[in-house]
């Protein structure tokens, strides 16, 4: 039987401190940024975007009907009096009644497969301030600056390059030029009267423009998943975020996983190419979208941050990553790059800089970088905290500013619910959350629509309720509850070709008519997944000397660490059993950390530091990760809440 669809809050979660968040609109992936509190209907009243209504926004007419496709909110008494029970139970509502108190995602198509085409791509950073950076420590990659060449200068026989070093400044006598800027220079000066703005990196003109663009300079951040991409919009004037847009990564034909491309790329010739252009063109329709978002030109973004894992990197640049497949795990390069963004292929202004994030090693990237200069990890000195990025290779940080440890542990895709019997990864009709109400099982479904299979959220929840009812035992076998009340629970264990499954969803109740179970290959393939994650981090303790007590922070990221029930996460061991105050969901740390250094410039020293700073621990050859990973395959026998 389906939740309710109205969330309530979990322990240990903590509101998000915010005054604004997003809307996005399908089924043309619009993003709006949305003052807190407003409706739909005024939120879109600004836009283009068109609602149908003969009241405008009166709630009287009954017409602005939305589909709500992410957390939804208890209809209202007016939109119960002008909707009909089974449109409240597919997630419609008024626009001019909903408020937007979240993050939120609607669709204004009147078509199913709008619903069926979302995504819940994560696109939000929880930031541990309500600003990325402090207005006072602003200071970005690229900078303008107005510049008025004296009279006297354009009669000495100087060049105009040496011209505008003398206008900037001593600090700019060794000022070098793009040939981009140098080819239009002399006409962009005698057309501005000899005033204008200098676009500075570094000590490099990139351009020089009229006067009145002074405050027109944009940064662009990219989050390089490996499911996902992610981009955002920042303006460079006072740091804020101004458009946000995603989609899903077009690689993903060649294969869900790193490997999959990386066997790709080495048995075809073309194979390296073939994945630069889909990211490529991915990246670039993003930022189509964006310029869309917040009308303003390909010319106006002068700058990139790209972060993402060192094989992803890699691809974006159209560098071979097979040394990464096998030992030593040897990537091309792991520097920060600075390099031009046309010669990427990036569709921004001609003289635009890329910046791709240093790496420590073949698999930390500079994702986990980015993660943890969003933490702040390498600046606190007394607390030891742990950062926990529970992907199909779970990238673990654990220390502070005096030692910082990292490993990657191989945990497989089941936590992106891949290699699950009816696992999928976090779309509409995804299983997001299981709780048990009175001894039923209620679920939550990703689109307030009927269920179609069981993300990686969904499963940490599933499997917990199985434990704590005595489903699953502690060697993770399915088998009926000895506990009397859990007669109907024990009436979905069926045995399928030989083996207990775990009915989750009825034929009737599920999108395609199919039941959905949970199977004893999907538990054992959960096991090996937590067990490789909790291995990562008790071998991790052990080289720092720490225990779980000595904890003071926990800080989750990515779509998994965003998601999932930290009671549940504890629950069945993929998490340390700390106090649920001190773990914190930082959402998209990847794009947080990135966004920090686009906009203030100290970061990208941070990040080259850290790489020497960082103590990699390879568990591939350790005998303690590998006992370790053997005794974390069973499950806690005791609940401690």
């Amino acid at each position: 039987m389906s939740m309710s669809r109205r969330r309530p809050r979990r322990p240990g979660k903590r509101k998000r401190h915010t005054s604004d968040v997003w809307l996005h609109v399908l089924p043309d992936d619009r993003w709006f940024h949305v003052a807190l509190g407003e409706t739909i209907w005024e939120t879109l009243q600004s836009t283009d975007v068109e609602l149908e209504g003969d009241c405008y926004g009166l709630g009287r007419c009954g017409k602005c009907k939305v589909k709500v496709l992410s957390e939804i909110e208890a209809p209202s008494d007016a939109e119960r009096a002008l909707l009909d029970e089974d449109e409240l139970e597919q997630g419609i509502r008024l626009a001019c009644r909903t408020r937007i108190n979240r993050d939120l995602a609607i669709s204004i198509s009147e078509e199913e497969e709008a619903a069926a085409e979302y995504f819940s791509i994560l696109t939000t950073s929880h930031v541990l301030s309500e600003r990325y950076i402090p207005q006072d420590q602003l200071e970005p990659l690229i900078s303008k600056q107005l510049v008025t060449l004296p009279f006297s200068l354009q009669h000495e026989g100087l060049s105009d390059l040496d011209m505008i070093k003398l206008g900037l400044g001593s600090e700019y006598r060794d000022l070098q030029a793009s040939l981009y800027c140098l080819r239009t220079l002399r006409d962009d000066l005698e057309e501005g009267s000899f005033r204008g703005v200098a676009v500075l990196h570094d000590h490099c003109l990139l351009d020089w423009q009229d006067e009145e663009q002074i405050d027109r300079r944009y940064g662009l951040v990219f989050d390089l998943g490996t499911s996902t991409l992610v981009g955002k919009l920042f303006s460079l004037a006072d740091g804020s975020e101004v458009a946000v847009g995603s989609c899903l990564n077009s690689q993903k034909r060649y294969g869900s996983d790193l490997i999959s491309r990386l066997q790709y790329c080495q048995e075809h010739p073309r194979g390296l190419k073939t994945m630069q252009s889909l990211i490529l063109k991915d990246l670039n329709q993003i930022t189509a979208n964006l310029l869309e978002t917040a009308t303003i030109n390909p010319e106006d973004i002068f700058v990139a941050v790209a972060a993402g894992n060192t094989t992803m990197q890699h691809l974006l640049l159209g560098l071979s990553p097979t040394g990464i497949a096998q030992a030593p795990f040897s990537p091309v390069v792991t520097d920060g790059l600075v390099l031009d963004a046309a010669d990427v292929g990036l569709h921004l202004h001609p003289a635009a800089i890329l910046y791709t994030m240093p790496m420590k090693s073949g698999y930390i990237g500079g994702d986990l970088l980015s993660f943890i200069i969003a933490s702040g990890v390498a600046e606190q000195q007394d607390e030891t905290i742990l950062g926990l990025d529970m992907g199909t290779n779970g990238e673990i940080f654990l220390g502070n500013g005096k030692r910082l440890l990292t490993c990657s542990a191989a945990a497989g895709p089941a936590l992106e619910g891949a290699r699950i019997t009816h696992g999928m990864n976090g779309r509409a009709g995804a299983i997001e959350g299981v709780a048990l109400e009175d001894g039923n099982l209620r679920y939550r479904v990703i689109g307030n629509v009927k269920p179609e299979g069981i993300c990686g959220s969904g499963l940490v929840d599933l499997v917990a309720v199985l434990l704590e009812c005595g489903i699953i035992d502690e060697n993770g076998l399915i088998s009926p509850s000895p506990r009397a009340d859990c007669r109907e629970l024990n009436s979905r264990v069926v045995t399928r070709s030989g083996l207990s499954s775990f009915l989750v969803v009825p034929a009737e109740e599920s999108a395609r008519e199919r039941p959905i179970y949970l199977t004893q290959k999907d538990v054992r393939e959960f096991q090996l997944a937590k067990a490789a994650i909790a291995a990562g981090i008790k071998t991790l303790m052990d080289h720092l000397g720490v225990g779980v007590s000595d904890i003071d922070r926990v800080y989750l990221a990515g779509a998994l660490g965003n998601y999932i029930d930290h009671h549940s996460a504890m629950r069945t061991g993929l998490m340390p059993r700390v106090d649920s105050e001190i773990v914190r969901s930082l959402g998209n740390a990847a794009s947080t950390g990135a966004a920090m250094v686009l906009l203030a410039k100290h970061y990208w020293q941070t990040a080259f530091e850290l790489t020497g700073f960082i103590e990699h621990i390879e568990l591939s050859w350790r005998f303690d990760f590998n006992q370790y990973f053997i005794d974390h395959m069973t499950f806690h026998e005791d609940n401690p809440w």
